[in-house]
Formats: structure tokens, sequence, C-alpha cells
């Protein structure tokens, strides 16, 4: 088992789609580790990128035909629940230019970005946990100071390693329009 993580406690992937353990830090050559994250952030942005071209198939790609979404409040939704909403309304879905996919554990220190910015990573045999924040950063001035605000979720999605690679097999929107300042929680 492995797990990085420098943080606690993400306009969820696709809107809609997008464990515990004790904390063992990879070393820094660990290339299973690295490979599977760098696989994982990979299958994001091609989402993302087919997102942005209106290519709603390839975006649910990313995801196992039995994925499934949970969000706070709400019965679990299925891939084929979501899909013909994605399908359909794909044009409200395509993020804006400025978002990206990045390993980011240190988002605390270093501050937060638009897009979808991992920051958690477990891996056991063929099952990955990643948690990620998922929504938007913009520049408010309050008091005079400029601040990095950030609007969005924190998610936990599981991953499953198949013969097609990495796959989302299950989603969950952990919080819902939570509001970060300066890569803080807002109290």
């Amino acid at each position: 088992m492995r797990r990085l993580s420098n943080s606690s406690p993400a306009f969820t992937l696709i809107l809609f789609m997008s464990a515990s353990g004790g904390l063992t830090l990879p070393a820094a050559d660990d290339s299973e580790f690295i490979s599977v994250r760098n696989q994982i952030v990979s299958a994001y942005q091609r989402s993302i990128d087919a997102l942005r071209r209106g290519d709603a198939d390839t975006a649910l790609q990313m995801d196992t035909d039995d994925w499934i979404s949970t969000v706070v409040g709400q019965p679990p939704r299925t891939k084929a629940d979501l899909a013909p909403y994605i399908r359909r309304d794909i044009e409200s879905m395509k993020p804006s230019p400025e978002w990206k996919v990045e390993w980011r554990p240190d988002y605390e220190h270093n501050g937060t970005l638009s897009g979808i910015q991992l920051y958690d990573l477990k891996i056991e045999g063929k099952l990955a946990t990643v948690l990620c924040l998922v929504g938007s950063t913009n520049e408010e001035t309050t008091n005079g100071k400029v601040r990095s605000v950030w609007r969005g979720s924190h998610v936990r999605d599981t991953w499953t390693k198949t013969p097609a690679g990495w796959k989302r097999r299950k989603h969950e929107k952990l919080t819902i329009n939570e509001r970060m300042v300066d890569g803080r929680p807002r109290q």
C-alpha cells in the first residue's frame, strides 16, 4: 500500500462524474507510483480536453461501464443515468480554457488552480484512490489585499486497473460549493 499526502481534506469532472490506511510516502524514484499517478492525471486531462471539444463519448471513456457517482445528500447515479444528460448538455459542460489537471499535494502552501488538483493517491494492487479538488480559482480583493479564492468540491475517486488501462470506477463528491481563500478553508 502506498499513500502520499501533504494535506488534509473537490465542479466535478463532467459535472456529475468525475480510504483509510497508514501513511507511507513513496521514494522519489518509486517508478510504479509515478507511472500510475501520471496515467490517472492523463486520463482526467483527456476527459477535460474531450469536453472542451464537445466530445462526450471520449470524455466518458475515462469511466468503467459500471461507474457510479455519489454526491452528498443525493442518491447514487450510474454512468447509464448520467451519460444521456452529458451528451445532451455537452455545450454547457465545456470547461474554461484555463482548466487543467495537476498533481498538487501542496496546494495549501502553493495555492489552488482552476481544474482538477490531485493531492493524495493511494495504490493497493489494481485499485487506486484519488483525493482531489475540482473547481475554479479567481483572484478577489478583500480589504485591499488580493486573495486567491477557490470554489468547488473535494472529491474521492476510486480507479481500477483494466486491460485498457486505469479507469475510474467510483466518484464521490465529498463537499458541495466549498470555498477556500489562499488554499485554506474559509471559516
